[in-house]
């Protein structure tokens, strides 16, 4: 399961977003800083894949992949930041950051703090997280020369911290630098905002036929690597409150397409590095998230402790040809599995049946 932190300049539509993603009806009000305090939430992840192997297979229940969401109060620009220590603190727990971006406009919904050029917010909001990560490493980087100067072991991560700042002193995010393992490790228990992977969200209005333009104008001004998404919050609020029917109709007549959840997961996952295997039963069929280049081992621990600890072998099968032949016993008659060992590495879309014994 990833955490992911929203956060955005008032009035951007941030918690409307949020309300989209989870279902829930987190308050959300037309005046600036309207959310006073973090919002938690859980968005189960869109899986056609997983719904058709429930399907095939029968199980108690099927469970989706999830995304942990937080939602944050509103920040400010830079001189005048309202997003306190302890909010802060809560983001850095956080494994990804989607900052949203308000690219509308409304008459009911004012624009004073935000404005409505989405590249001036993400820059306003990239100087002000880099702000923020300047004071905490300013302040280890004055600790860490002590260390070394006591323990020459630690000259590396002292080293680090002071290249560290010197970046952030530029207003640049940590992720624009390359850093080696030692470094990294350095920054670790800093938990660096400017570090994490980022996915830009660009809150266009419902009938903007421009929104891809402006979202490859904030795309260019955001660190490489960043993923940048564009859609209408609100109409995608108004969806997720719909029975599945009223939905799709729903996205028909906008155009939505696939959902804001749908491509919200899958640029979070890009950004993470996540893939997705699953696991079938008569319990359950349950769609789990681990990164990219997992082993066998290791993923079989995401099931149960004792099947890493066990771990003998894994049969496999992508969950298209699971699918295609019927499902799992059909695939394992019709020869489509695989035995793998404990070094296999995990492929987006395997399905996974660990053999262990402890």
């Amino acid at each position: 399961m990833a955490r992911v932190g929203l956060v955005g300049l008032p009035n951007v539509g941030k918690t409307t977003l949020f309300n989209a993603l989870t279902g829930l009806r987190a308050h959300t009000a037309p005046h600036p800083f309207s959310t006073v305090e973090p919002a938690v939430g859980v968005a189960r992840v869109p899986d056609p894949l997983l719904e058709r192997l429930a399907a095939l297979e029968h199980p108690e229940k099927m469970v989706p992949a999830t995304l942990d969401l937080l939602d944050l109060p509103a920040m400010a620009r830079p001189g005048s930041s309202r997003l306190g220590g302890r909010f802060l603190a809560r983001l850095r727990e956080m494994e990804a950051v989607a900052v949203v971006l308000r690219a509308f406009e409304a008459d009911d919904v004012p624009a004073d703090e935000s404005g409505t050029d989405p590249v001036d917010q993400a820059e306003a909001l990239l100087l002000e997280l880099a702000l923020a990560d300047l004071d905490v490493f300013a302040r280890k980087a004055q600790k860490a020369v002590k260390e070394a100067a006591a323990d020459a072991t630690k000259k590396a991560a002292a080293a680090a911290v002071a290249a560290a700042v010197e970046v952030l002193d530029e207003g640049r995010a940590l992720r624009t630098a390359k850093w080696n393992e030692v470094e990294e490790a350095a920054f670790h228990d800093l938990a660096p905002l400017t570090l994490k992977p980022a996915v830009w969200v660009v809150n266009v209005a419902e009938d903007d036929p421009q929104a891809e333009d402006v979202a490859a104008a904030v795309a260019a001004v955001v660190p490489a690597g960043d993923t940048v998404v564009a859609l209408s919050a609100h109409i995608e609020e108004e969806a997720s409150r719909l029975d599945p029917a009223e939905r799709a109709e729903l996205a028909e007549g906008f155009g939505l397409g696939e959902g804001a959840l749908a491509r919200v997961v899958r640029a979070t996952y890009e950004a993470l590095h996540l893939i997705t295997f699953y696991t079938a039963g008569a319990k359950e069929v349950r769609a789990r998230t681990v990164r990219r280049g997992t082993p066998a081992r290791e993923a079989a621990g995401k099931v149960h402790t004792d099947m890493e600890r066990g771990f003998i072998r894994a049969e496999v099968a992508p969950i298209t040809e699971v699918i295609a032949a019927g499902g799992w016993e059909a695939a394992k008659a019709a020869g489509r599995v695989k035995v793998e060992g404990r070094d296999y590495l995990v492929a987006d879309g395997d399905v996974m049946l660990v053999r262990f014994s402890v």
